[in-house]
């Protein structure tokens, strides 16, 4: 299901495509600074489990609270993790969604590395196999995202959502000020389309917005392991994955 920014609660359920660290990485992350947050470990889920809650002290943006409600585990080399972002839901009612995915963990998962829709390109597309190189993990959805990993460890993610009428108006906002601020640039677009460009060298990332249909997307694509932008990359690189990506999700979200 499509995200939607700015109603009621979003709920992610996700796995990781490729063997790692992700799991003792997330957890020591979150345990930097619990301020505002609870970080718990959960025995008899998986490997190892933990549960994690965040309670911003402020409402902000799209008219609900601030934070989220997530549950990770480990198993074996991959992990699975629930996540229900602004929401007030207690610890206590995640643990069992949690367990049902580990319930359903299988081999199967990571037994078809490439699993795309015919609404994302191709990994063996030209622009996509140029820039990234050897696809080796894929997975989609039609409603709309798109995520490949390359054999150099560079991951590529595009994900479509629809923004409330509220969350569009804070995102336009927000989008304002940061462009103000130098965090990130406006870029040429076609007929009815907002996109930025963020100025941080973590990754490339773009914003494409469609005001009339309060459309979305969102496009990183960096080195997994560096947490940078992919080496050799260049910025015309990117932005014909960008004409790629953008035709492909409006073929898609209309």
């Amino acid at each position: 299901m499509p995200s939607q920014w700015g109603i009621g609660w979003e709920v992610l359920i996700g796995y990781t495509m490729v063997p790692g660290d992700q799991f003792e990485d997330e957890r020591e992350r979150l345990a930097e600074n619990l301020s505002f947050a609870e970080l718990v470990s959960w025995d008899g889920i998986g490997d190892a489990a933990f549960g994690h809650t965040e309670r911003l002290p402020v409402r902000v943006a799209y008219h609900t609270p601030a934070g989220h409600t997530m549950g990770a585990a480990r198993v074996g080399e991959h992990t699975v993790w629930v996540r229900v972002n602004r929401s007030l839901v207690p610890l206590e009612d995640v643990r069992p969604l949690l367990e049902k995915v580990v319930a359903g963990v299988s081999p199967a998962m990571h037994e078809h590395p490439i699993v795309l829709p015919d609404a994302c390109p191709a990994p063996d597309h030209p622009v996509i196999a140029r820039v990234l190189g050897e696809v080796e993990y894929a997975r989609g959805d039609a409603g709309w995202e798109c995520a490949y990993i390359s054999s150099q460890g560079w991951s590529l993610r595009a994900a479509g959502f629809t923004l409330s009428p509220e969350a569009l108006r804070e995102e336009n906002e927000i989008g304002a000020d940061n462009v103000a601020e130098g965090t990130m640039r406006t870029l040429p677009a076609p007929a009815k389309m907002r996109r930025l460009r963020s100025t941080d060298d973590r990754d490339w990332l773009d914003f494409v917005t469609v005001d009339a249909t309060r459309q979305r997307l969102q496009v990183n694509f960096r080195d997994a392991e560096s947490g940078s932008r992919p080496v050799g990359v260049s910025e015309a690189d990117f932005d014909e994955l960008m004409d790629v990506l953008i035709q492909a999700w409006r073929d898609a979200v209309g």
